[in-house]
C-alpha cells in the first residue's frame, strides 16, 4: 500500500509505541502450530440483516422506500505463528423497489432516481473486509488491508455500521496494551470506502493513547490528521487534536453514574480555505435498576469567517439525530442538546431521544427532532426492531420523518 505522504509528528509518535512494545516481554501464543489447522479450524461466520425504511420529506411528492437486505459471509483462520488472515464478503441486495428512492450509489451502482428522498443503500457484492493480522507479542497487534476501523465512540472515525454497506478503509493499524492500564494506537488509512460505493485515496494518520484510572475513568487523547489526495476533497483537510475523559460510578447497588467530557480543536492542513473550529461534548447518565436516563450537549463549531469543524471518516448516523439531517456540519456551525431515556424490560429494549438544535453562531433555531425505537431479542437471537426518526425544520433544512422496520441474525 503506498503511502504518499508522511505526517513526521504520527510517526516519531509512532515509533515510540513499537519501541515501548518491543521492550515488553512476550506473552504465550495459544495458535496453532500447524499451517492446515490454522486454516481449516478456523471461525466462519454469516450475518443476514433485512431492513424497510420510509422516508417523508418536505420537498418531494413521494416518500422514499426501500427494501434491502444485507448478508454477510467470514471466515477467520487461527492464529498461526503469529498471523491470521480475516476475509469478509458483503451482498447488499434491493428487494424491489430500486425506483422508488435515490440510492446516491456512486458511478453505476447509482439508480438514477432523483425525485425521491436519499436511501443511501445502493446494491452491490464485494469484500467488505480482507486483512492480515499479526501479533509478534500478545500485546501488539496489528492489522494490515482492507478493514473497519472504529476508533473510539466512532465521532471521528467510524465504519458507519448503521448503513448497509459498511465504511471500510485500506489502513494499517498497530495497538499496544502491554504496560497496565495504558493503550496506544496508531493507524494509518491510505484509502476510504464510503457507504455509497465510492472510493476516496488519502494520507490519514490517527493516534491515540488512553490510560485508566481505576474506580474513576479512562483519560484518552488522540491526533487526527486528516489528508485526502483528490483536490476536490482538500477543504476536508484538517488536523484535530482532542482529548475525553469518562467512566462511570456506582452510587448504589442499583445505582450508577456515567459521566463523560471531550474537547477537540480543528485546524485547516493542505487546505485551500480556513479551519479554526473547536468541539465540545459533555454526557451524564443516570441508571436506575432497569432504565437509564442521559443527558448531553454536542457543539460543532463554525462560522463564515473561521469555517467548520468536519467530520468526514465518521459514524455520522449515531450523532446529531437519526433522521441525519447534519451529516454535513453548516456554516454556522450546531449546537445539539438532547436528553434520552432508555429501558430494557425482558428480551425488549426501549429508547427513546429528544434533539434541540440551534446554531453555534448567530443564535438561528435549527430544529427539533424526537427519535425513538423499540427492539425484541428472540430466544434465537434474532433482532426484530422497528425505528423513528421526526425532524421538525426551523431555520435549517426540511422537515423529515423516516421510518425502519428491521431484523437480524447470524452465528
Amino acid at each position: 500500500m503506498p503511502i504518499q505522504r508522511q505526517h513526521p509528528l504520527a510517526a516519531t509518535l509512532a515509533g515510540a509505541i513499537l519501541a515501548a512494545a518491543f521492550a515488553t516481554p512476550v506473552a504465550a501464543d495459544d495458535s496453532s502450530d500447524r499451517f492446515l489447522d490454522a486454516v481449516s479450524r478456523g471461525d466462519f461466520s454469516l450475518n443476514l440483516r433485512y431492513r424497510y425504511e420510509d422516508v417523508d420529506q418536505e420537498g418531494f411528492d413521494e416518500s422514499g422506500r426501500a427494501s434491502t437486505l444485507r448478508t454477510v459471509a467470514a471466515y477467520r483462520t487461527l492464529w498461526w505463528k503469529g498471523l491470521q488472515v480475516y476475509l469478509e464478503v458483503e451482498d447488499v441486495h434491493d428487494l424491489g423497489l430500486s425506483s422508488e428512492h435515490n440510492n446516491t450509489g456512486a458511478g453505476s451502482l447509482g439508480n438514477g432516481v432523483a425525485d425521491r428522498p436519499v436511501i443511501a443503500d445502493p446494491p452491490l457484492t464485494e469484500f467488505n473486509q480482507a486483512y492480515l493480522g499479526w501479533k509478534p507479542m500478545s500485546s501488539l497487534p496489528i492489522r494490515l488491508g482492507l478493514q473497519e476501523v472504529v476508533i473510539d465512540n466512532a465521532r471521528f472515525v467510524g465504519n458507519v455500521g448503521w448503513r448497509q454497506n459498511h465504511q471500510t478503509f485500506e489502513a494499517a493499524r498497530v495497538d499496544f496494551t502491554g504496560i497496565d492500564d495504558l493503550v496506544l494506537s496508531y493507524s494509518f488509512i491510505d484509502r476510504q470506502h464510503t457507504v455509497t460505493g465510492d472510493s476516496q485515496p488519502m494520507s490519514t494518520s490517527h493516534l491515540g493513547v488512553g490510560y485508566t484510572f481505576g474506580g474513576i475513568g479512562t483519560l484518552k487523547g488522540y491526533a487526527l490528521l486528516l489528508d485526502f489526495d483528490n483536490p476536490g476533497r482538500a477543504t476536508l483537510n484538517s488536523t484535530t487534536f482532542g482529548a475525553s475523559f469518562g467512566g462511570t460510578t456506582k452510587l448504589s447497588e442499583t445505582l450508577d453514574l456515567g459521566y463523560r467530557l471531550e474537547l477537540a480543536h480543528q485546524t485547516d492542513t493542505n487546505n485551500p480555505v480556513r479551519i479554526d473550529a473547536d468541539y465540545l461534548r459533555g454526557d451524564l447518565s443516570l441508571t436506575v435498576s432497569r432504565f437509564t436516563f442521559a443527558a448531553a450537549y454536542e457543539v460543532l463549531g463554525g462560522s463564515p469567517e473561521d469555517g467548520q469543524l468536519n467530520t468526514p471518516l465518521a459514524t455520522l448516523h449515531g450523532f446529531n439525530g437519526w433522521a441525519d439531517k447534519f451529516l454535513v456540519t453548516p456554516s454556522f456551525g450546531l449546537r445539539d442538546l438532547f436528553g434520552s431515556v432508555g429501558a430494557t424490560i425482558g428480551r425488549f429494549k426501549l429508547t427513546a431521544v429528544y434533539h434541540d438544535f440551534s446554531a453555534d453562531t448567530g443564535g438561528a433555531a435549527w430544529g427539533t427532532e424526537l427519535d425513538a425505537e423499540i427492539a425484541y431479542t428472540t430466544p434465537w437471537k434474532q433482532q426484530l426492531a422497528l425505528k423513528y426518526a421526526g425532524y421538525d425544520a426551523d431555520e435549517h433544512a426540511t422537515d423529515t420523518t423516516k421510518l425502519w422496520l428491521y431484523t437480524t441474525w447470524g452465528f
